[in-house]
């Protein structure tokens, strides 16, 4: 008999994370749930100058979303862009290039379960190219300020450096800044779920994961 894989939460839920019973059970854990794991979840495989977590990096996309102007349903949007990565993890994109088919059939119904859960489908529908440009500029960003890359050494990343295509990153916003590398990843923690509150208020929908 083979066990639907699941994972033990951080308010000690057993949540499936694949296959029927994921459909079935069709929960996702409770943004305080998401906002504590994601704080803890490391970008870049744990290579970036300091801890830099998804948690922070969702911030970061959010501020970029409130700087060109978007509305707060794309700000939400962005910030709960990688929510899903509480029960995932954080995969750099090597090796979900590596993994291929295997990875997003993995992932996509744990992206769609959240957007679902967290009334974020519409949104998704009308802001998802906005959200992937602010993720690219804060990857830009998170680049430059975080990681030992040298464009005479390192190879380029596609993403962000196809000639007529580069993405540059933010001019006003020093990721390595010693109040930032101060920060613990409480403060990441509690600043999501601030943000999330203050969004979700402003979108008029529900604020919690239904029972």
């Amino acid at each position: 008999m083979t066990t639907a894989p699941w994972i033990v939460t951080q308010d000690g839920t057993d949540q499936p994370i694949s296959g029927t019973h994921l459909l079935v059970h069709g929960k996702v854990p409770r943004i305080e749930v998401i906002a504590h794991s994601l704080a803890q979840i490391n970008r870049y495989t744990g290579h970036a100058a300091r801890p830099y977590s998804v948690a922070e990096h969702s911030l970061l996309v959010a501020d970029i979303l409130a700087a060109q102007g978007y509305d707060h349903h794309a700000q939400r949007l962005g910030l709960m862009h990688d929510a899903h990565e509480c029960l995932s993890g954080d995969a750099a994109s090597p090796v979900k290039w590596a993994l291929g088919a295997a990875w997003l059939e993995f992932e996509n119904p744990l992206a769609a379960l959240v957007r679902t859960q967290y009334h974020l489908k519409t949104a998704h529908a009308a802001y998802k190219g906005a959200v992937k440009h602010a993720d690219l500029a804060a990857l830009a960003t998170e680049r430059r300020d975080l990681m030992p890359y040298d464009p005479q050494r390192n190879k380029r990343w596609p993403v962000i450096d196809t000639p007529g295509a580069e993405v540059r990153p933010l001019d006003n916003v020093d990721l390595n800044s010693t109040v930032r590398a101060a920060m613990s990843w409480r403060h990441h923690r509690d600043a999501f779920l601030e943000r999330y509150r203050v969004l979700t208020a402003q979108c008029g929908v529900l604020s919690e994961v239904p029972a």
